[in-house]
């Protein structure tokens, strides 16, 4: 994972926000972070269209675990799917660096 469009989106990002094309997530939890875009479901709730948790190892982050509701059949990807969960992680920090028009 690009360890500076990380820091770039890390920087700019506090708790969810609502972009043009939807809802971003960023929240800390016990050994690094999540990061989701929140698609809006039929009842006003927010869906998690990917969601990927991200593990602190000492400098950098990598993701661990990805999943995505508003598959079908619902994406659950760990550890053993490492390289896919690389290049949906890398494309959903593109959308948010785009989305927030962001440069490096």
């Amino acid at each position: 994972m690009d360890q500076k469009k990380w820091s770039l989106v890390k920087a700019n990002y506090g708790g969810t926000e609502d972009l043009a094309d939807g809802y971003y997530r960023l929240r800390e939890i016990e050994d690094g972070y999540q990061l989701a875009y929140l698609a809006a479901g039929p009842c006003g709730e927010k869906v998690p269209h990917p969601e990927v948790t991200l593990r602190q190892v000492d400098d950098h982050v990598e993701p661990i675990r990805l999943r995505d509701l508003e598959e079908t059949p619902i994406l659950n990807l760990t550890q053993a799917d490492s390289a896919k969960i690389e290049e949906l992680t890398e494309l959903l920090l593109e959308r948010f660096i785009m989305r927030k028009n962001l440069e490096f």
